[in-house]
């Protein structure tokens, strides 16, 4: 097979000959004639023409045309181009198995890799590290020494494992298993820091664990029932994050709130600091659940409290007496009995101005009536009384000068016109009844007063009729049904109920509640019609989202919405005063009630039953409040201990079904 450097001269030689070298190509033929003695039958003739033809050179051309010269070039280059075709038809196959095949082979080697590698690095850009690991042991099996194969795949290889150590964390996290997993993040973070969300999970470990010591501290002391360790720790927790144990965290910190206010609200001899702690206790807890309604009436019984201790301060005694007399009421044994101690020295207070004022009547009363509360020691009030009586008994003397006489007083001309002795109740129909602390008043402190406001009587009270209309105005005419207010132990509760005697008690229709709207409702009062109920009202719409006072609500049992519920229209709208004890008339068309708008005091108003014609009945100096219409007197129902009537029908009489 001819070499092919052997090609390569060939060529040179024809191009010699082309040109008339003869002496290159001579030379060269002799060379290959040395270097291809296998092909001297071809190199040999081809090397004698070609001598042949420089010697016809050197000699000179004479008897040769140029013809003959051409003709014999050109037959020299057409052999040399046949012996070139026949060389490489002999050895082109050889050129090609050993340059050319060779290159294209490791051309598409190269392709091949380049190809791999590209996969490789957009699968390990992808994190998708076990495709990238896999492309980079082919490149590697393919190329052993290519720096890039050989990083890439430690680096998919790292991934992987650190893929594996983390999933198996989250598996150990999930199945309890804090610790071994807190371990091998910690492993994983200082392998590669800022892998995934490891620093966060690491964080919230010891977070959860830190948390987990503070529930089961907190859980013990609420189980103690120390109710001032359990507070900040449950806050702590719930601040720290309020998905730890959420349910449980919740609702122990609100019971914890409430159980703590509720002890030290049966506390006597706390300071008005002291009760103000209550009060946010209560708050605090409300800010948990603000639909506890319960707990916001405590909450205002506490702030009430401290009203009327700033009204004593500011020497409003009559004002205080109000608020006191009201809590009174409602919680008797509240901050064990301190609120009673508080309106005896109002009512001290109050009667000491009367005396000053030269009111010894209403002074009497006010004594009266503070010895009338449970309080461990009234003798000062005693003393007070007996001192005023002494004033009030007419001392003989003897018969002076004639003098002149006086201009008379007004007012004692007006109460000479009083019956010596007031009159029962009874003795005014129609008329309204309230509670006043104005002078020469009768010892119950009632006086009476026309619809229109007019001849304004003291009045006596010995069968208890006061009371009596109070509970005859929750009861229908056929003192069939009974509207009440739910008691929490306080007397007083939020929403509406009706309970129905025409049907056995454990229908579900005995029981029916007319109203809940998310407020305190109370002191609700029957039209006479058996239409319509008036009640007192804390719904939380005044200023700033929020009720200074009470308002005055009316709702008509015609008007039912798709709950079952009635809904209920509102008649006084204040900022902070208040309106309360609403009341019908015997016809059913104005509604009476007290309010402090205006004037700050107390007065006995009157409206048309959609809230217009407002107008103030007593509208005097005193203090009125707690009106009642004088309706016609019925026998009420007596009640059992659990407020429930024996049936007034024979169950087994009844339609089947029902």
């Amino acid at each position: 097979m001819v070499a092919y450097s052997t090609d390569l001269d060939l060529q040179d030689v024809a191009r010699y000959v082309q040109e008339g070298s003869w002496k290159p190509a001579i030379t060269m033929l002799e060379q290959m004639l040395v270097a291809n003695p296998e092909h001297r039958s071809l190199i040999l003739p081809l090397l004698e023409d070609v001598r042949l033809k420089a010697g016809i050179r050197t000699k000179g051309t004479q008897g040769r045309s140029s013809l003959s010269l051409l003709v014999t070039r050109k037959r020299i280059t057409y052999t040399l181009v046949v012996l070139l075709v026949i060389v490489l038809g002999i050895g082109g196959r050889g050129v090609y198995n050993r340059v050319v095949l060779p290159a294209r082979q490791e051309q598409m080697q190269r392709a091949l890799i380049d190809g791999l590698i590209e996969q490789a690095r957009s699968a390990l850009s992808s994190t998708n590290y076990v495709v990238a690991a896999d492309l980079f042991v082919q490149v590697l099996e393919k190329k052993p020494d290519s720096p890039e194969a050989e990083k890439g795949y430690k680096e998919a290889q790292r991934q992987i494992e650190l893929a594996a150590a983390y999933d198996q964390a989250l598996v150990q996290l999930s199945q309890g298993e804090s610790a071994a997993a807190l371990e091998a993040l910690l492993v994983i973070d200082s392998q590669a820091p800022g892998y995934r969300d490891v620093q966060q999970q690491i964080k919230q470990i010891r977070t959860q664990s830190v948390l987990g010591e503070l529930f089961i501290k907190a859980e013990s002391s609420y189980q103690a029932q120390r109710w001032e360790e359990a507070i900040p720790l449950f806050a702590a927790i719930r601040q720290s994050n309020q998905g730890f144990e959420s349910l449980t965290v919740e609702r122990h910190l609100y019971e914890s709130y409430v159980n703590l206010a509720d002890y030290r609200a049966g506390i006597r001899g706390l300071s008005d600091a002291e009760v103000d702690e209550i009060a946010q206790t209560y708050r605090l807890a409300l800010s948990l659940r603000p639909k506890e309604r319960d707990v916001r009436l405590h909450e205002q019984m506490m702030n009430q409290y401290l009203q009327a201790g700033m009204l004593i301060d500011l020497d409003r005694f009559s004002d205080a007496i109000v608020l006191l007399d009201e809590l009174y009421q409602m919680a008797p044994g509240m901050l064990d009995g301190d609120p009673i101690q508080r309106l005896y020295t109002a009512r001290l207070g109050y009667g000491s101005q009367l005396e000053q004022n030269g009111s010894y009547f209403s002074a009497l009363a006010q004594y009266a009536a503070a010895q009338d509360l449970p309080v461990e020691d009234v003798s000062e009030a005693k003393l007070r009384a007996l001192t005023v009586s002494l004033a009030l008994t007419p001392t003989p003397t003897p018969t002076p000068e004639p003098t002149p006489t006086p201009t008379p007083d007004p007012f004692k001309e007006y109460i000479k016109t009083l019956p010596p002795q007031p009159s029962p109740i009874e003795d005014f129909p129609g008329w309204i009844v309230f509670q006043s602390d104005r002078p020469y008043g009768s010892r119950s402190g009632l006086w009476v007063m026309s619809p229109d406001g007019s001849q304004q009587l003291p009045v006596n009270d010995p069968n208890g009729r006061y009371a009596f209309l109070k509970k005859q105005a929750q009861w229908t005419n056929d003192n069939l049904r009974r509207i009440w207010v739910e008691d929490d132990g306080s007397k007083v509760s939020v929403a509406l109920y009706m309970w129905r005697y025409d049907i056995p008690a454990n229908w579900l229709d005995a029981r029916v509640e007319l109203l809940n709207n998310s407020a305190i409702n109370y002191q609700p009062a029957l039209s006479p019609d058996n239409n319509a109920i008036v009640f007192t009202s804390q719904r939380s719409d005044g200023p700033l989202g929020s009720n200074y006072g009470d308002e005055i609500f009316i709702l008509y049992f015609s008007e039912y919405n798709a709950s079952g519920y009635v809904t209920p229209h509102r008649l006084t709208k204040n900022d902070w005063e208040w309106d309360k004890h609403p009341t019908f008339s015997p016809d059913s068309a104005t509604i009476a009630f007290w309010s402090n708008r205006e004037s700050g005091r107390a007065q006995i108003w009157a409206m048309a039953t959609d809230g217009s014609n407002l107008r103030n009945l007593s509208n005097n100096e005193w203090n009125d409040w707690d009106p009642v219409y004088i309706v016609p007197f019925r026998e009420l129902p007596q009640l059992e201990n659990d407020g429930q009537l024996t049936p007034r029908i024979d169950p087994s009489a009844l339609p089947e079904g029902k």
